[in-house]
């Protein structure tokens, strides 16, 4: 079942987990890799990506 957005807080729960399995390259760095490995919806994992961009961890291709 997938993690539900918490509305008090900034960070959205997936954070740090997508945030480890991108740059240990578990994870492809695209949206829609994101998006189909939590069950998310795109604009979530759209979210995600753009704040691990934001932070400057990574670049994160559009896709």
């Amino acid at each position: 079942m997938p993690t539900e957005l918490n509305k008090d807080s900034l960070l959205d729960p997936l954070y740090d987990q997508a945030l480890n399995m991108l740059v240990s390259g578990e994870l492809e760095n695209k949206i829609t890799a994101v998006q189909h490995h939590f069950k998310i919806g795109y604009n979530r994992a759209a979210n995600l990506v753009e704040k691990i961009r934001q932070d400057n961890v990574l670049l994160i291709k559009d896709g």
